[in-house]
């Protein structure tokens, strides 16, 4: 999905706060998990948020190549692949992991959910958490809006135009790129399409993959954040 735009996502997301979301991430790891040391960033990206935590041993996934490449030079004493949330086996547990910025909303179907959140329960070790930062819920998806996002480095200038738009419980955003390199300008479109779900569905989830889930509504970001942990542990 991001193949087009992934050597210029940084520069999109310059504006975003990430020092700013792992310093609370770091206050909730401390709260949940005190004696954690180790961290799987399920859907990375480009390891931003990793940079700045060189105190937890890092590891990440992520289906687009280019992300994974960006994240192993960030953080090159981490342990990064490509692989899909649904089904990884990376062989290894872990004291936290996190799916953050809505990434796991591109799992379209009840199904892909479930065997995401199961496969985020196998690699958890005991006393460890799942830090999970969900999509929009359905009724506070806006459609027909249009957001820009620009950004520039030495040699490089990006403009991203994103619609919104709606398919029953699938929201729908269409990325229009101009991506300049020196004087070569390109056009891409990124399609991209996240499942719209409420709180009770949420809960539901967790409940069959046998996790226990608390929402911290204003813990992390306005979208919420939920911390799961394994049915047989009581959450702080």
């Amino acid at each position: 999905m991001f193949s087009g735009s992934a050597e210029y996502y940084d520069l999109v997301y310059g504006k975003k706060d990430y020092r700013g979301e792992t310093d609370r991430l770091r206050e909730l790891f401390r709260r949940f998990v005190p004696e954690g040391r180790t961290i799987l960033d399920i859907a990375c990206g480009t390891g931003e948020h990793l940079r700045f935590l060189p105190e937890y041993r890092v590891s990440g996934i992520d289906l687009e190549p280019a992300f994974v490449r960006i994240a192993n030079e960030k953080r090159p004493d981490g342990n990064f692949v490509v692989a899909d949330m649904q089904r990884f086996d990376l062989g290894s547990k872990f004291d936290i992991l996190i799916c953050l910025f809505s990434a796991i909303g591109y799992l379209l179907t009840a199904e892909a959910v479930l065997s995401a959140l199961r496969c985020f329960k196998a690699h958890l070790a005991p006393g460890g958490a799942i830090f999970i930062e969900p999509f929009f819920e359905r009724n506070a998806w806006r459609t027909g809006e249009t957001h820009i996002a620009t950004g520039e480095d030495d040699h490089r200038k990006v403009c991203r135009l994103m619609t919104s738009d709606r398919k029953g419980d699938v929201s729908i955003l269409t990325g229009h790129y101009l991506l300049a390199e020196g004087i070569n300008v390109r056009y891409a479109v990124e399609r991209h399409e996240l499942l719209l779900l409420d709180r009770g569905q949420w809960q539901d989830f967790f409940r069959e993959a046998d996790l226990n889930a608390e929402y911290l509504p204003e813990a992390f970001s306005s979208r919420g954040l939920y911390v799961a942990r394994s049915s047989s542990t009581n959450p702080s």
